[in-house]
């Protein structure tokens, strides 16, 4: 369906240009008659709103899963090339903000104002006014639902936001143009209230042919995320941080007094979610393409595939534009799959860090540092007569589906190859200046298994790139009920340990026993930090905990690895600070900075706090 979308921006003209603060509108344009003047060329406008959703599979301007301390970038490559590596540095700011997510949402809302504006002008051309009113009402619906979204993905990055409710005219003038930014409760207000819209003419599915299209499940599940962010500790009574975080006029843009009811709220939006969801056939994905009877390898194929098969039911909207393609060099397969197999691409340099593979569970579904049976203080020792470290073996399945280490098993192109890692092997450092797993590990999780690597070809398998699916809402749905009361509800129980059972581990009352409180709150914290590595959650979730300084201070002089330069397994397996490699993170790191140039222009508009 974004092949359809992409194609129809080309062939639809609309330009765009700056406006006095938010450069969405646009100037004159005398092709927008042309663009109304049926069925087909309305609809065309509409697909080409969708080209504002940030690319979910882009490696190189992604500003979600590759900005956390998750992965790791070749040491040869430059911050000038990849914009997450500037992220990651702390290289960027109010002047030079490297990812302009304000101006990419902004100009999608304005699209799609504009195509809400236009569409009741048109007349069908080739369908009856029936069929057409049909279709219009979809239509509708889908330029609401996005409108949504592009606020809430700014409300997600800024905190409080400009609301833009209407189309701007581009010859408005006083607070029309020049509008302030609200505060977060009302945005968070505005934004449901939208979503609620939306939802009602929203189709609960779509053939295949439209994938991509959001569902009333979608609508309602990415609102439940907002709801969960407007609860989060970052959000909700945050005097700390925001107590001087106000408008020009004095009013407070962030709420300084907790309230807990914000997590029951939270709880009742994601139950309404999963209803949903449920009741239209979603459910979580299990892997059964062959038969396989062992629990093990089952659970580590469950979750191997739960991110990559099409159309798969715990699925609830993904990204399905046309980014990841065997011949575009910015996909993020190219970037993860180990070199080696083929001259050129894949490129091999995009890693797992050591923190990520210490954070998965022991077999038992515990911290393997507190897992009794687990060699933790000897992690980094070869047992004799195996090949790896301690740190690889007897861990959860979830670990085996998403990291590659040396001697271990990747499955590409439908078959399973071993990797070699250490330098001058086939998948190991050739030098310092060539792509390569400076971590000393690779990334599975978002590779296609049957992408196709050999001596002389390399495809990639293209999938929806999950914004939303089931698990991350039993997971919030935990999270809340744990901080509402303390513990979990019988709901609350049922969902994690369904995402525990689907990946291969024991229940949280046999691994953990009785657990209540903050101990209780930092054992779902972790497993949604593993259930959704390499996905882009984790430094969302981070942030809206106000757990930054505490994850991200021991990178702060370079994020940790083995020795991917070693030639022996005594020099490889290492406890290395990857060098040229550090993740910088300070209280303003919280909120994105609003581009200078915006605020210059709008008087009314005023920068995050320490920015």
């Amino acid at each position: 369906m974004m092949k359809k979308i992409l194609l129809y921006i080309m062939l639809v003209f609309i330009a765009s240009s700056c406006n006095k603060y938010l450069e969405v509108v646009p100037d004159d344009v005398p092709k927008l008659d042309d663009a109304f003047k049926n069925e087909n060329t309305a609809e065309g406008y509409l697909y080409s709103c969708y080209s504002y959703i940030p690319v979910a599979n882009d490696a190189r301007t992604n500003f979600s899963w590759l900005m956390s301390n998750e992965t790791v970038g070749s040491y040869h490559w430059g911050v000038q090339y990849f914009s997450f590596l500037r992220v990651q540095q702390g290289m960027y700011s109010a002047s030079e903000p490297v990812l302009d997510i304000w101006q990419q949402c902004y100009k999608g809302i304005r699209q799609c104002h504009t195509f809400l504006k236009n569409i009741e002008s048109v007349k069908p051309l080739t369908i009856s006014e029936t069929e057409f009113a049909a279709k219009k009402k979809g239509w509708i619906a889908e330029a609401k639902f996005l409108i949504g979204y592009f606020h809430f993905v700014l409300l997600q990055n800024y905190g409080p936001i400009v609301l833009v409710k209407e189309e701007i005219p581009s010859n408005a003038s006083g607070e029309q143009m020049f509008s302030v930014r609200r505060p977060y409760e009302e945005c968070v207000a505005y934004i449901a209230g939208v979503f609620d819209d939306a939802q009602n003419d929203l189709p609960i599915s779509y053939p295949a042919s439209e994938q991509g299209k959001p569902t009333k499940a979608a609508a309602q599940a990415l609102k439940a995320r907002m709801y969960l962010f407007a609860a989060s500790p970052l959000f909700n009574g945050n005097k700390e941080f925001y107590s001087d975080f106000v408008n020009k006029d004095g009013t407070s843009l962030i709420p300084q007094s907790y309230d807990k009811e914000k997590w029951k709220k939270a709880m009742d939006e994601t139950k309404k979610a999963i209803d949903l969801f449920e009741s239209a056939g979603g459910k979580l994905y299990v892997y059964n393409k062959t038969v396989i009877q062992d629990p093990f390898t089952q659970a580590v194929m469950n979750t191997r595939w739960q991110m990559v098969d099409p159309l798969n039911s715990e699925l609830i909207w993904g990204y399905t534009g046309t980014k990841e393609t065997a011949s575009w060099s910015n996909s993020f397969q190219a970037h993860a799959i180990p070199r080696g197999w083929k001259t050129g691409s894949p490129f091999g340099g995009v890693g797992a860090t050591l923190s990520a593979v210490e954070r998965f569970y022991s077999k038992n579904g515990i911290p393997p540092e507190k897992d009794p049976s687990f060699d933790w203080n000897n992690r980094f020792k070869i047992t004799d007569g195996d090949e790896t470290i301690k740190l690889h073996r007897n861990r959860e399945p979830r670990f085996y589906a998403y990291i590659g280490f040396d001697r271990g098993d990747y499955e590409i192109g439908g078959v399973t190859k071993k990797l070699m890692l250490k330098a001058g092997e086939l998948n190991g450092m050739v030098n310092l200046n060539s792509d390569q797993l400076y971590s000393g590990y690779a990334i599975k999780k978002g590779i296609h298994p049957n992408s196709n690597v050999t001596s002389t070809q390399f495809t990639v398998v293209a999938y929806p790139f999950p914004i939303i699916r089931l698990a991350e809402l039993y997971l919030n749905y935990a999270e809340a009920s744990a901080e509402y009361s303390g513990t979990l509800d019988a709901d609350a129980t049922r969902y994690i340990d369904a995402v525990r059972s689907r990946a291969g581990i024991p229940s949280l009352g046999v691994s953990f026993g009785s657990l209540s409180g903050n101990n209780l709150i930092e054992v779902v914290h972790r497993e949604k930090l593993i259930e959704f590595m390499f996905e882009g959650h984790s430094l969302y979730d981070i942030k809206r905990w106000k757990q930054g300084e505490r994850y991200f201070a021991q990178d702060k002089n370079g994020m940790r690895g083995l020795y991917s330069q070693g030639k022996t397994a005594d020099e490889f397996y290492k406890d290395y600070i990857l060098v040229g490699r550090p993740y910088f993170f300070e209280k303003k790191s919280y909120l994105y900075p609003i581009k200078q140039d915006y605020i210059n222009v709008n008087h009314n508009l005023v920068q995050n706090p320490g920015w």
